[in-house]
């Protein structure tokens, strides 16, 4: 089998095998997400300072969120294009006592969204996003990170990210369907110097969705891990992961990555890197299995408490196991983050390859390629104004010079008005459109303008 025709299988993968079995699989370690939640927050709110009840209080801040939204595409289709003006009702409430050593930033809502003409997709929204964390005197420390979304919204934006990042996963659907997703990060670890420590991370990943074109999901990640600093300018990192992944209509996946890094300091601003990684990725059908081998070379730089970049370049080479065809690319990151009182920007490119696995079309290995930015400034306390772009491709590998490429891309600029402070209106405007280079996929390319306002008030 060469590299063409495993890829084809790749993208096919999740055709006609629906078991019962998987999906209480799912249902039980969905319940089994909550419980390690429940436990985690449970231990960390008990080993965190006490507070009088009047300072307890005072961290609690319920909001209502009321948000209009108009789409010329809601369901970004090629042809026969939706369009509708929805509303959605979302009270919730922030929680927040974070300090250095320990503490829990808490925001979660729950709402329902309103369509004007097609009113048959009503449905029950809500999201939630939690991080916590203990840094015990013992020396071991404890941290904890959840993402909650449920929506129909066929862009969903990357697990633990925000606005400001302007990411999103490569699968797109194109119908209105709600999903469901939940994400679990708990990590436990022992710190044996200043910068040292050894622990290990797990990651449960839900996802299930009622559009039966969806592809339910669920991945369980746990990844050892060690960082030893032998001085101020030596240091190493060593990495494995392992992933279980059970899909309802998709192979099974079993997957290891191997990974280990050599990091060098110049000065306490600056820090190289070089790294190697091995991925070995096996399937419930042999014929999809596959492996990957990088290494790259990195620099990171502190020019300010609020001003950092880094960059990384180097090259993978995949090769499928029931091929002899070996195929590879270059693979690039740089970032530049500004957290300013005024003014904050984030500038972010990627290339080389994504694991597009766990979505809602679940597309497996592709070239990926991809550049974001988003900008916002405070013209005084009140007021601010932003922008935010993103533009990526995505490449289905062939033997010839056709093989399918998709072309994302989006430009938005918002506005923020605080005229009191329990009170915030906002709007907001995105153009977003797809392209691809074959014929045959055309009914894949879509524009859209949607546009926003929202009003949101907090006690």
């Amino acid at each position: 089998m060469n590299v063409t025709l495993w890829l084809q299988a790749t993208e096919n993968q999740h055709l006609s095998r629906v078991s019962g079995v998987k999906n209480q699989k799912v249902h039980s370690m969905n319940k089994y997400s909550g419980l390690i939640v429940l436990m985690l927050l449970f231990v960390l709110i008990q080993s965190a300072p006490p507070a009088c009840g009047a300072d307890f209080l005072s961290q609690i801040h319920p909001y209502l969120n009321v948000k209009g939204q108009y789409s010329d595409n809601l369901n970004l289709t090629a042809s026969n294009q939706k369009r509708d003006f929805y509303t959605t009702i979302s009270p919730g409430i922030k929680f927040s006592n974070m300090s250095d050593r320990s503490g829990i930033n808490l925001d979660a809502s729950i709402g329902y969204l309103f369509y004007s003409d097609y009113s048959n997709l009503n449905y029950l929204t809500g999201q939630a996003s939690l991080d916590a964390k203990y840094l015990t005197s013992s020396r071991f420390n404890f941290y904890l990170r959840n993402a909650f979304i449920r929506s129909d919204d066929p862009r969903e934006r990357e697990f633990f990210s925000t606005a400001e990042d302007n990411k999103y996963l490569l699968a797109t659907e194109t119908q209105r369907a709600v999903y469901l997703r939940n994400v679990v990060e708990p990590t436990v670890e022992y710190q044996f110097g200043p910068e040292s420590r050894v622990g290990v991370k797990y990651r449960n990943n839900y996802y299930r969705a009622e559009d039966v074109e969806n592809r339910d999901s669920i991945e369980n990640y746990i990844s050892p891990f060690l960082i030893v600093w032998l001085n101020k300018q030596h240091g190493f990192q060593l990495d494995y992961g392992y992933t279980n992944g059970h899909f309802e209509a998709s192979p099974d996946l079993k997957g290891h990555r191997v990974s280990g890094a050599y990091m060098l300091r110049f000065t306490p601003k600056a820090t190289a890197s070089l790294k190697g990684a091995y991925t070995l990725q096996t399937f419930s059908e042999d014929l999809l299995n596959y492996q990957i081998y990088e290494t790259s070379v990195g620099i990171s730089y502190l020019f300010s408490e609020t001003l950092t970049a880094s960059a990384e370049a180097g090259y993978y080479w995949l090769e499928p196991e029931a091929g002899i065809n070996r195929d590879g690319g270059v693979s690039f990151k740089a970032d530049i983050i500004q957290t300013g009182e005024r003014t904050r920007y984030r500038l972010s490119v990627q290339g080389g390859y994504v694991l597009d696995y766990f979505t809602s079309q679940n597309l497996g290995f592709r070239k990926f390629y991809r550049a974001t930015g988003s900008i916002t400034h405070f013209l005084d306390k009140r007021l601010s104004i932003g922008c935010l772009a993103r533009i990526q491709r995505s490449e289905e590998e062939s033997e010839s010079d056709t093989g399918l490429r998709n072309t994302t891309w989006s430009a938005g600029a918002n506005i923020a008005y605080t005229p009191f402070k329990w009170l915030t209106v906002s709007l907001e405007y995105t153009y977003n459109q797809n392209n691809t280079n074959y014929i045959y996929e055309a009914t894949n390319e879509y524009k859209e303008n949607r546009a926003m306002v929202m009003v949101s008030a907090t006690y």
